[in-house]
């Protein structure tokens, strides 16, 4: 095994410490007073265990840096407090509840702008936040998205059916304010979920576009408020770009992308390919891909709404012996019927990228009967966190 831990592929200019005034109380990010160089070789050093534990005697490739400050495309804040004081932001670190958040530097220079001015308007009108233990309240999040490259905001609200939103009055106070990015849509959300998570039970535009557009090595990809797509859009250039120069795609190769998404991945292989097939289990984020294609005028690609397992489940299909499959699962990875599918269906090779090495790497404990990892390339998306992406491309062992 090949470590590469000694020059990592990032620069001296990014090494200067900034603290969010909100450091030790938020707990979005715990390493913010760790020096960048030292958060990056740790992540390189965590692969490395991981290949080690594994036995996979591959090179390790330098980890790519991100720009540590305002990288993030997405966050959602959450409401809380009491009748007697409404919060929005961040849960705090010692578990007290959602504090005020007045600004976030790993996502977005008008965050605090936007916080602050939704959590008045809130404020005044009296609202309560919904108790997730009682089920009962009005405001659940606020969601936030920025396209990095267009500078396009997309803002939505997420409230129970348990009072009436004033909508006209959130988009004419959003439209009013001061911001760097320019505001294309507004939504509003309505959930009696009891999942503590964000559900689209109802979504309804109250100004602009569906979609922001973000550009990414000249392809331009919409982004919806409920889409899947990276959070980490400079980084996902170099992933990406990548994924292109490692594989080996011809004019005559055929492509499977199971956890498509957007498409974004599979448009950038389009490029090279001979027919790309992208799987998506939701509809509107599969018609969303379409779109993309389409704005793209990349008609080398169709898109497949269906889970990745059930997909695959299909015998004697039209992708079996693809030359290509692309994997960039949820952080949970792949299911092992469905690895055993992959196994299967015998690609020649494979490009795996995930946001959770240590379950890619127990995937890879199953693939490695009949596939080898070529190497192990880290790729830094979420500075000052715990959280990584990291690739690997795996070619199909000879009998």
């Amino acid at each position: 095994m090949t470590i590469a831990a000694s020059d990592l592929c990032y620069n001296i200019d990014l090494m200067n410490q900034v603290l969010c005034k909100h450091f030790g109380l938020c707990g979005g990010c715990s390493f913010q007073d760790v020096p960048y160089a030292e958060q990056l070789a740790g992540k390189e050093k965590r692969i490395a265990d991981l290949m080690q534990k594994g036995g996979f005697d591959a090179e390790l490739k330098p980890i790519h840096a991100s720009e540590p400050h305002y990288y993030r495309n997405k966050m959602e804040f959450s409401f809380g407090g009491n009748l007697e004081k409404l919060t929005l932001g961040m849960n705090s670190k010692n578990k007290q509840g959602i504090f005020d958040l007045e600004e976030c530097l790993i996502f977005c220079p008008d965050a605090g702008t936007i916080v602050s001015a939704v959590r008045d308007f809130c404020r005044e009108k009296k609202w309560v936040s919904f108790n997730k233990y009682n089920h009962k309240g009005f405001l659940r999040y606020l969601i936030v998205r920025e396209a990095k490259f267009t500078h396009e905001l997309m803002v939505g609200v997420v409230a129970t059916s348990q009072n009436v939103f004033d909508k006209e009055g959130f988009v004419k106070l959003l439209r009013e304010l001061k911001l760097q990015a320019r505001i294309k849509s507004i939504f509003y959300i309505q959930s009696d979920s009891w999942s503590d998570a964000v559900v689209f039970e109802n979504k309804e535009i109250l100004f602009g576009e569906e979609f922001i557009v973000e550009e990414l090595n000249g392809l331009k990809l919409n982004v919806g408020i409920d889409s899947f797509f990276q959070v980490n859009p400079a980084t996902i250039q170099k992933l990406y770009q990548r994924m292109v120069d490692v594989a080996q795609v011809t004019a005559d190769a055929r492509v499977l992308d199971l956890f498509c998404g957007v498409g974004s991945i599979g448009l950038f292989l389009a490029a090279k390919a001979k027919f790309v097939w992208g799987v998506e289990v939701s509809a509107p984020i599969a018609a969303a891909a379409r779109a993309n294609a389409l704005m793209n005028n990349v008609k080398n690609i169709e898109f497949v709404v269906a889970d990745a397992r059930d997909f695959l489940q299909a015998q004697n299909a039209f992708y079996r012996g693809v030359d290509l499959l692309v994997i960039n699962p949820p952080r949970c990875g792949v299911a092992a019927k469905a690895i055993r599918a992959i196994l299967r269906l015998e690609p020649k090779q494979i490009i795996y990228s995930s946001c959770n090495p240590e379950t890619m790497f127990g995937d890879l404990e199953i693939l490695k009967e009949a596939y080898a990892p070529q190497f192990f390339e880290p790729f830094d998306f979420f500075p000052h966190t715990k959280h990584m992406e990291c690739l690997t491309i795996l070619v199909k062992k000879t009998s």
